[in-house]
């Protein structure tokens, strides 16, 4: 039987116990600037005790039927529905996400989970004849350390627990200091369901991170982020020749062509920029609509922007200081240089009645290809729309950017969407829909936008290593004797 879980006390989880810590400290709500509830700051010691408990529970957890590890899997999801409002209110607390946006992460979250279950990574049988049979396996690599970024964190700790537990590997999960208060939740739940030592979760800060990348008993580091982090990680790790899975930042363009429904285009667009003001990885940073209806389009696009509220779900507060003085410098900057904007402007207001780190949704007209606004992603409510002309030419530019997420075609000429949907350089392109992932479908990345993927049964494979087994029926002949010789059969 389980116990009823609070979500007004918060707890690091070692080893299945629910622990305190030295130190504490406390998140901010995005929409006020108040301080949150107190959480403990995990210290290296805490990281070394449940690395060797996961170690322990690995041999474990990895030995299990792999439906032993569903069936505990989706019992976890099952029981995390039961919390499902009490989460809801959580992340619209700490993320600033209003609560409709809120329930919907909380809602995808417990799909992902129950997803995972049904999927397997089956022994592949590459050769069996009469004389030998070759069997690739993809064996749990072992220990994660999956590391969360602030902007969704229900369903991108799910993203890296599910795998994990699914491949039979443990997982010890680290939160953003900016939201801790989730994934700390979701441990106390996994305590109740999984073996000690299978789903851990620190609460730190910059340090932790770190610690977990250097740490050698750890075997993968599964992180969601900034590139400039993750290179870090990919450099830290390199030291121990850890696996890594870097699922980074994106500056994603949709192209709109001269045949799609405009109205119906402006309004897909609008929702794929600015939904949680545009604090999503795979979200449209970039729009280039053909010359022949851009000035349709913009009618239509600056009008739905303009119908944003703060404080609802396209005009969410910036979750963070930090990032709200960043995505403030590509106002600035659009204001300095005197592009045109044709929503909004580069002077952001200052209320006496409006607290919290909010920031009015910005459209940004024709401004030059190398301006910031257009190379840079701002992680907030901004948007550059540029025009184009020519198929050759709209690719060629989407291409030019260090970053290769995502990318989505609105276009009703089947053909000429697939043409230029496969020219793009990105891990994944949408066609006629933005922000709408399919669970079966691997959510990976092109250049500095990561390595490795998440999502779907490929995505399974992340979390494992391969191992080749050639068992030979009978002996191979000698060479002498006629047979192939050499090492190879």
């Amino acid at each position: 039987m389980t116990n009823t879980v609070t979500f007004n006390n918060f707890y690091n989880v070692i080893n299945n116990e629910k622990r305190v810590g030295e130190t504490t400290y406390c998140g901010i709500d995005p929409s006020t600037g108040k301080e949150l509830w107190e959480v403990p700051l995990a210290s290296e010691k805490d990281l070394d005790e449940a690395v060797v408990a996961a170690n322990r529970a690995f041999k474990k957890w990895s030995s299990l039927q792999q439906h032993e590890r569903s069936r505990l899997i989706t019992e976890f999801a099952s029981e995390l529905e039961k919390y499902k409002d009490a989460f809801t209110e959580l992340i619209f607390k700490e993320s600033g996400k209003p609560t409709q946006f809120a329930e919907s992460e909380t809602i995808m979250g417990i799909n992902t989970l129950r997803g995972h279950a049904e999927w397997s990574v089956p022994d592949q049988v590459l050769k069996d004849t009469e004389e030998v049979k070759v069997v690739l396996q993809h064996v749990p690599i072992g220990v994660v350390a999956g590391i969360t970024p602030w902007n969704y964190p229900f369903q991108l700790a799910i993203l890296k627990i599910a795998p994990a537990l699914l491949t039979g590997c443990t997982i010890i999960l680290k939160p953003s200091p900016f939201t801790p208060y989730t994934a700390l939740k979701l441990g106390e739940i996994a305590s109740q369901i999984f073996p000690p030592g299978v789903v851990q979760v620190l609460g730190g800060d910059d340090n932790l991170g770190p610690w977990m990348t250097k740490h050698p008993d750890i075997a993968k580091i599964s992180f969601t982020g900034s590139i400039a982090t993750g290179k870090k990680i990919m450099a830290a790790a390199s030291e121990t020749l850890k696996r890594v899975n870097l699922e980074l930042g994106g500056n994603d363009a949709a192209v709109v062509t001269e045949d799609f429904d405009i109205p119906q285009a402006a309004q897909l667009v609008a929702i794929a920029s600015f939904a949680h003001s545009g604090q999503i990885c795979m979200a449209t940073k970039r729009v280039y609509v053909h010359k022949s209806v851009y000035p349709e389009f913009m009618t239509h696009f600056t009008a739905i922007v303009r119908s944003f509220k703060a404080g609802e779900g396209f005009c969410s507060p910036i979750q963070n200081k930090m990032q709200y003085e960043k995505a403030k410098s590509i106002f600035a900057d659009c204001e300095e240089n005197q592009y045109k904007f044709a929503v909004g402007t580069g002077i952001i207001p200052v209320s006496e009645e409006q607290s919290g780190y909010f920031l009015p949704p910005a459209v940004i007209a024709e401004p030059p290809e190398t301006s910031r606004i257009v190379q840079e992603e701002p992680f907030g409510p901004i948007i550059p729309v540029l025009t184009w002309s020519d198929d050759e030419e709209v690719i060629e530019r989407a291409n030019n950017v260090p970053t290769g997420l995502g990318a989505t075609v609105y276009c009703r000429d089947e053909k000429r969407a697939w043409r230029i949907s496969e020219r793009l350089e990105t891990g994944s392109v949408w066609v006629n829909g933005g922000l709408k992932l399919d669970p079966v479908a691997l959510f990976g990345a092109h250049k500095q936008s990561g390595i490795g993927g998440e999502l779907g049964p490929l995505g399974l494979k992340y979390y494992t290593n391969t191992r080749t087994i050639t068992y030979w029926k009978e002996l191979p002949r000698k060479a002498e004797d006629g047979g192939k010789g050499g090492i190879f059969a």
